[in-house]
């Protein structure tokens, strides 16, 4: 291979780069780890999802152990995050349900991620780069937020990182496997979020498209390969999993806000505007890594004409992914209520910005370097540290500053339900996931678990939360008002939360109700 052709330079993945790889990896479990058990923190963003969807995303999976199948009343959230909810299900069957084994899940997930790019780059990009692209990853504060959380978007990260990296060696070493292994993660990543199919897409279609100009028929046979395996994946799910369950995929599509991209070119730049304006702090909270992409794109231009093909093809995708992903947030129209995207939102693209910003930050250390291989080096460090470090202290900032209410609460709410209860409430799968209580989530807009929910669904309890976050008390009348008719409160996320029982539910009430304050501790109501 000439040194015109010839991948990153230094791309030979080495027993350092693979030790510095697990470092970077245990670093990232480091700091996510010891915050399994924690509250998500305060201001995260403006969405309630931190405070109902750890437990609603779970729920199926929960289901799963506890009752042999996944679905909740009429909702099925597997159906719609599918390999995520088999890989918590085969994890619930190892340690049990728990919100903390499910968290778990998502740190594995982000882990994974960073020692994906460490070693799967070191050829395509080189060896610092690989390891600044994992650094700069492993940095980002909404990973590292959303990362310690039970949110689907680790998993989607993971999943998107594992096809890069296979798709990547089209260039270099191409095979049918490895293209099969593209469309299998790409299907994956879609069964878990659907907004995983535009990065997907991109990556065979660079791959197909760099094969057709340079005339490469392995490299072509690869991107066909991979294309053939994610619509023969998307059949065979279509055929064994959602045909047969088709109400209940119906009602869980219908969860999804419904999104809308096509309008008029002066619309579009509107929704730019207003998401460039308010982005739920995404843009805030990315500044150092959206600036080292941003240098990663000016070097991409700048040596272009001088780049191998493996180096090129990796950074265009990462490009299209990274940034077109992220566009495609901003622009979309989150119908009915027209709200902007939560920040959340943006965390699947951000392993594209990340090897961006490896390559600039490599090429700015090597540069400073001027070929003195231990300046450049030492300059590299400190560049990722620069990166790095902001992210890493605002996550153990809100981290530090979170209590354990929802443990604590869990306890409360336990204490005060029968075994047979069936608990009803948006709040209820988060709150008491730890237990083996039933619990159900109404979804008025969706039509589930909203008909008759007492006589159909055995709802026995009520678990009302603040609205509008909680349409509970919309679908089921309160059997009394405030807190004299209350069995216990407990404070979560945006307020205070009540628990009631149903009379004529067949269930008989605790004897006396309980408050949970946080500072004080529970208390019996008199």
């Amino acid at each position: 291979m000439s040194a015109a052709t010839r991948p990153g330079g230094d791309g030979a993945v080495t027993p350092g780069q693979v030790l510095a790889g697990l470092l970077l990896a245990a670093m990232v479990l480091w700091l996510l780890a010891p915050f399994a058990g924690v509250d998500p923190p305060g201001g995260l963003t403006a969405s309630n999802a931190p405070w109902t969807d750890e437990g609603f995303n779970l729920a199926n999976a929960r289901e799963r152990v506890l009752a042999g199948h996944f679905a909740t009343g009429d909702v099925d959230r597997s159906l719609t995050n599918g390999a995520y909810s088999v890989l918590a299900a085969a994890m619930f069957t190892v340690t049990g349900p728990s919100l903390a084994a499910g968290r778990a899940l998502s740190m594995v997930a982000v882990a994974a991620a960073v020692l994906l790019l460490a070693l799967g780059l070191a050829r395509p990009l080189g060896r610092p780069a690989a390891l600044l692209a994992a650094a700069s990853l492993g940095g980002a504060n909404l990973v590292l937020e959303h990362g310690r959380l039970a949110l689907v978007e680790a998993t989607v990260v993971v999943l998107l990182t594992g096809a890069f990296v296979l798709a990547t060696r089209a260039a270099w070493w191409p095979s049918l496997a490895a293209g099969a292994g593209v469309g299998l993660l790409v299907a994956a990543a879609v069964s878990v979020k659907a907004i995983a199919l535009l990065p997907g897409m991109v990556m065979l279609a660079v791959v197909l498209v760099a094969a057709a100009v340079r005339r490469d028929r392995a490299a072509m046979g690869m991107g066909l390969a991979g294309l053939a395996t994610l619509i023969l994946a998307g059949g065979a799910w279509l055929a064994a999993v959602a045909l047969p369950n088709w109400d209940r995929f119906r009602t869980a599509l219908a969860i999804w806000p419904r999104v809308e991209y096509l309008d008029s070119p002066v619309a579009l730049a509107g929704r730019l505007g207003r998401y460039l304006a308010d982005s739920d702090q995404a843009l805030g909270r990315s500044l150092p890594l959206l600036v080292a992409a941003a240098i990663g794109m000016a070097a991409l231009a700048r040596r272009w004409p001088h780049l191998a093909p493996a180096t090129r093809d990796a950074l265009v995708m990462a490009a299209l992914w990274g940034v077109g992903l992220w566009l495609a947030v901003a622009v979309a129209d989150y119908l009915p209520d027209h709200y902007g995207a939560p920040n959340r939102y943006v965390v699947p693209a951000l392993p594209g910005l990340a090897v961006l910003a490896g390559f600039g930050l490599a090429d700015l250390a090597g540069r400073a370097g001027r070929g003195r291989a231990r300046v450049a080096g030492v300059v590299g460090v400190v560049l990722g540290v620069a990166v790095a470090l902001p992210g890493v202290v605002a996550y153990l900032d809100g981290a530090m500053a979170s209590g354990r209410s929802r443990e604590q609460g869990q306890r409360v709410l336990a204490t005060s339900l029968p075994e047979e209860a069936v608990v009803y409430g948006a709040y209820a799968p988060t709150l008491l996931f730890d237990t083996r209580l039933a619990t159900l989530t109404p979804w008025p807009s969706a039509g589930a678990n909203v008909g008759d929910p007492v006589g159909r669904l055995g709802v026995t309890h009520l678990l009302v939360g603040p609205v509008p976050s909680d349409p509970t008390s919309r679908v089921v009348a309160l059997p009394g008002a405030g807190r004299t008719s209350s069995l216990a409160r407990v404070r979560w996320g945006p307020g205070e939360l009540f628990l009631y029982d149903l009379p004529g539910a067949g269930v008989s009430p605790v004897a006396a109700p309980i408050d949970y304050d946080p500072v004080a501790g529970p208390s019996r109501q008199t």
